[in-house]
């Protein structure tokens, strides 16, 4: 190793070993003991190769950084040939379908073309795909200026790192009103990728910035009516979705993407359930619950978290007596809390129950058990609503 005098990080008051080499472990614990005995800040620098002493992890690292079951002599995946399409393959696919006919898009992500789906954008318009590295901040005020240009920027980030941008999408895109698209992926409960990985926070800390649009599909025809709408639409909007499975839930209702309007999924009395994206498919146990309790609830894909659709609301407010809103988010500035706050302040008399996640981070684990242990769960969401209608 090196202590490496007048670097920049000499100047900043820091000591310098390195590079050193990450795989020479009798090597590290050198550095690390020197590294102690140095008065002051210190920076050891260590340099890595990903997928190390495997052939194929080295040829193609992002294939391995977070893989299934695979031939070890070959490196070839494992595939099942029956595993259901997933959002992120039909929001790659759709994209590339999309660029077809319009030249002006462009697709940007940060580190994650695979994760996103743009792998497949990749491979069909390579000079019209960005990975900017581990950069999420630059991917947003990249596509700022793309859209400044003319262009149509897609930028596919998971909820979780997107919020790295978070002053880039206020300053550098919402302010200007920029047409810059964002592809919110692995939004809500990821499971075992763990605490840092739960995309549980976009709708929050999109929703309180001017101008932006947040839109959920409830399945993957909706998904790709979407981003049909959001291609000509003029100004910053969001599409959020879970990662896994492409549902076909309520398939057969499949009305126009109309700005800042949800779908009426089924028409009832007295109880009112308004469900974001993911959330939609626990209405179908939920109505079956209030049914057998007597009670013929109307059901409500909210589609538009931001706006919130204001004419449904006030239809709903004066004739229902309770309004129920689920959410995959935290309910701390999420959907929730902006119905309720219209609801008070045109001064309705329905009650309003928010269903949604804890204050709090949620560690990892399978993703059905976490939605249930979080209340994410037909039964418990219908046993909630009966307790507060009867009261």
């Amino acid at each position: 190793y090196l202590l490496v005098p007048g670097s920049v990080f000499e100047h900043l008051g820091f000591k310098y070993y390195g590079p050193v080499d990450g795989h020479n472990l009798e090597h590290l614990v050198e550095v690390f003991e020197t590294a102690k005995q140095t008065p002051g800040p210190v920076i050891i620098h260590v340099i890595t190769k990903k997928g190390k002493g495997y052939e194929p992890a080295e040829k193609s690292p992002n294939k391995f950084h977070g893989t299934g079951p695979f031939e070890i002599k070959t490196g070839k995946k494992i595939t099942n040939p029956d595993a259901p399409v997933s959002y992120t393959e039909v929001f790659g696919k759709t994209l590339v379908q999309l660029a077809k006919e319009d030249k002006k898009i462009v697709a940007i992500t940060a580190a994650m073309p695979d994760g996103t789906g743009l792998n497949y954008f990749a491979d069909a318009y390579p000079d019209r795909f960005f990975d900017v590295g581990i950069a999420e901040e630059h991917a947003v005020t990249f596509a700022a200026g793309l859209a400044s240009a003319g262009y149509k920027p897609y930028v596919a980030i998971y909820s979780t790192f997107l919020q790295r941008g978070f002053d880039q999408i206020l300053h550098d895109v919402c302010i200007q009103k920029l047409p810059v698209r964002f592809i919110v992926e692995r939004a809500g409960i990821v499971g075992k990728d763990g605490i840092t990985h739960q995309g549980i926070f976009d709708i929050s800390y999109l929703n309180i910035i001017p101008g932006m649009t947040i839109m959920a599909p409830k399945n993957k025809y909706e998904l790709r009516d979407m981003l049909d709408f959001s291609l000509d639409f003029n100004g910053p909007v969001a599409i959020r979705f879970p990662r896994g499975e492409a549902l076909d839930i309520y398939e057969d209702n499949r009305s126009p993407v109309i700005y800042g309007r949800s779908e009426i999924l089924k028409r009832g009395m007295k109880i009112a359930v308004v469900a974001v994206g993911a959330c939609v498919k626990l209405t179908e146990e939920i109505d079956d619950i209030l049914l057998e309790n007597g009670y013929d609830a109307t059901i409500i894909n909210a589609r538009f978290i931001k706006p919130i659709d204001s004419d449904l609301l006030d239809d709903i407010a004066k004739k229902h007596d309770l309004i129920v809103t689920l959410e995959e988010n935290v309910l701390t500035g999420g959907y929730g809390q902006s119905v309720l706050s219209y609801i008070n302040e045109k001064g309705y008399a329905a009650d309003v129950l928010n269903i949604g996640l804890k204050d709090s981070f949620i560690e990892h684990g399978d993703v059905g058990s976490l939605w249930k242990a979080n209340g994410l769960d037909g039964e418990i969401i219908a046993n909630k609503i009966l307790k507060r209608i009867k009261h």
